[in-house]
């Protein structure tokens, strides 16, 4: 049961799982050495298998940026963003990061005779910027806009579902020396009234890149501070080649 679309703005407009082709990369600046870059293509490779979510687990939506960087020119902000489309799409370009990518994951066999331990979906995202104070100042953004989109309806088209999703904690915590928040939010589902679900959201600022992790549980448990610490050094494993 997936509650996120996967998207890529292009031109200012949201293609929900649609591909089209990059801007191009800005030219970089001579007066300090730019930070490494690689494509949406390679950051979707170092993306952790779907068993770290969970055994069985499938990825179920995959998009990147592609072959080629982006232009740093940002077409959205997260605060341009409505609370449900902010919430509702994952999206791997347009906020000017130069490659992004992000698998959804999928539980296609939920054992519920184990609720509440029992996790349905989730997504992991990598948002690369060509600089770490632009990464930085993205992540800011990001926070910002979670902690004023505290309650808000989401009548989500991905699954057809009207759901209520209202924000248990917001904290700021380090995953691997990196700065870092946690996010809970109570998702109520109308169609299942009498089960509780929560979506749980991990970000994380390491250098140029963002990366979050989220999963519908049955749990209000954070993200596993160990599996955010694996896609963090996944990825970076991708600059020292």
């Amino acid at each position: 049961m997936k509650l996120k679309a996967i998207a890529v703005i292009v031109a200012g407009t949201a293609l929900s799982l649609g591909l089209a082709g990059p801007a191009l990369a800005s030219p970089a600046s001579h007066a300090a050495k730019p930070a490494p870059q690689v494509t949406g293509s390679r950051l979707q490779s170092a993306l952790l298998p779907a068993s770290a979510f969970g055994d069985g687990f499938t990825v179920t939506q995959r998009l990147n940026t592609g072959s080629k960087l982006w232009s740093t020119k940002a077409r959205i902000k997260p605060s341009s963003l409505s609370c449900q489309n902010f919430e509702n799409y994952i999206f791997v370009g347009g906020f000017g990061n130069t490659a992004g990518a992000v698998d959804g994951i999928d539980n296609p066999n939920p054992d519920l005779a184990d609720y509440p331990s029992v996790v349905l979906a989730g997504d992991e995202t990598v948002l690369q910027f060509n600089t770490a104070k632009a990464a930085a100042s993205f992540y800011s953004a990001a926070y910002t806009r979670y902690k004023q989109c505290s309650a808000f309806t989401d009548n989500d088209p991905v699954v057809d579902l009207t759901l209520e999703l209202t924000t248990q904690s917001l904290s700021s915590t380090t995953i691997n020396k990196n700065k870092a928040f946690q996010l809970i939010q109570y998702v109520d589902i109308a169609a299942l009234p009498v089960a509780n679900f929560y979506l749980n959201t991990a970000v994380v600022l390491s250098g140029t890149n963002v990366y979050t992790i989220d999963d519908l549980d049955g749990t209000n448990d954070p993200i596993s501070a160990s599996l955010l610490g694996s896609l963090v050094e996944r990825v970076q494993a991708l600059y020292k080649h």
